[in-house]
């Protein structure tokens, strides 16, 4: 089936997935027309780079909202890389605008202003010769005024692709998958440590890196835990140790906040730590004086650690599994909580960042994704 389903793709390099052939009357030729293929043109030349790349997890952070809505990152992720590797596809390039209104046939909604924009690509046809073929991408603005691509040609190829590549890669260690369910609906604590162990499997297996569930502690009150980093006791919060991969949790805070209502506070605190565990794996590490490209001062680790957090939240309420407003509570308690002291320096060797340093990060990772993480993967 899976074959099948890629070999339908790869027919005129449908390897997008975004061929419709639905048209609509286009708009007059006046400034304001200029002004949406000129955005139109520049979003879409980012997106088809990063296609090209196989960046695929940061493309789909450029994908239109109501897209992501309904199309869920491993779905979206796993049918580019495979159809990508099937048709041996090159970069693509643009070869016109098209101001339009555009109807998405997934939903049949329909976007005004929206632009066509034709390319071509390299692939490698059936007997192993590269020849090219033309597609088009399909663009609309959202709310903020980004413009943002569409995925799918039909509601049965979005779901075939999600029947095909939805989780099918979450946790082969364990029992882990990408929730459907809020993460309050059960044990809180397990739901969140399950959903970003499946997510973050997800998004690195399409990448050159290879992923490891990360150890989780949780340290109750009174104790003390002897971590290869050094102890843990109460009154620590939480912290992730790299020497023996685990993340240290204290049990009296995350009581604390889920006590008071503020659940995703806590779980920000475990999304934070987890994002140290990913940045491990990719060979990131602290230092007071970086000299590799791997080496990052201890504040840049950790305002993209806040931005990847935010990359999870996003798609976990696109998921349905935390409510729109959630993210307030991980900013709220950021702003009050987690920032630094005036005395510690911008380039202390442990700097996390100012409160609103650590707000900036965690909402552009939830607003932009990958991009404003500073981070390709």
């Amino acid at each position: 089936m899976r074959h099948r389903f890629l070999a339908i793709l790869a027919v005129g390099i449908m390897v997008l997935g975004m061929v419709v052939p639905v048209r609509a009357q286009t708009t007059a030729t006046d400034a304001t027309t200029l002004q949406y293929q000129a955005q139109a043109a520049d979003a879409a030349r980012t997106i088809l780079a990063l296609a090209g790349a196989r960046d695929f997890n940061t493309m789909y952070d450029l994908m239109h909202p109501d897209s992501q809505a309904i199309a869920p990152r491993a779905a979206v992720v796993g049918l580019f890389d495979a159809a990508y590797t099937q048709a041996q596809a090159g970069v693509p390039q643009i070869i016109a605008v098209e101001v339009l209104d555009y109807i998405w046939p997934v939903t049949g909604q329909t976007y005004r202003p929206a632009a066509q924009v034709t390319f071509v690509q390299p692939i490698v046809d059936q007997n192993g010769q590269q020849t090219y073929v033309q597609d088009a991408i399909y663009l609309a603005p959202d709310s903020s005024g980004t413009w943002g691509w569409f995925f799918g040609n039909s509601a049965e190829m979005v779901q075939n692709a999600i029947d095909t590549y939805g989780s099918s890669n979450a946790a082969p260690q364990g029992d882990s998958t990408v929730l459907d369910t809020p993460l309050t609906q059960g044990d809180f604590l397990v739901n969140t440590v399950n959903d970003l162990d499946a997510f973050w499997r997800d998004v690195i297996n399409y990448t050159e890196y290879s992923y490891q569930s990360p150890g989780v502690v949780i340290v109750a009150e009174g104790d003390t835990v002897q971590s290869a980093c050094g102890p843990a006791s109460t009154g620590f919060w939480g912290f992730y140790c790299p020497v023996d991969q685990k993340m240290y949790l204290d049990e009296k805070l995350l009581d604390d906040l889920r006590d008071q209502g503020y659940y995703f506070a806590a779980a920000f605190v475990i999304a934070h730590e987890w994002a140290h565990h990913v940045q491990s794996g990719i060979g990131l590490t602290r230092t007071t004086a970086p000299t590799q490209w791997n080496e990052v001062h201890s504040i840049e680790l950790e305002l993209m650690a806040d931005c990847m957090a935010g990359v999870w939240a996003r798609d976990a309420e696109g998921r349905g599994v935390i409510d729109p407003g959630d993210i307030e509570q991980a900013a709220t308690f950021a702003i009050q909580m987690l920032g630094d002291p005036s005395y510690i320096g911008e380039y202390d060797e442990q700097a996390h960042g100012t409160g609103e340093q650590r707000v900036s990060a965690l909402m552009g990772g939830y607003n932009d994704g990958f991009l404003a993480c500073n981070l390709l993967i």
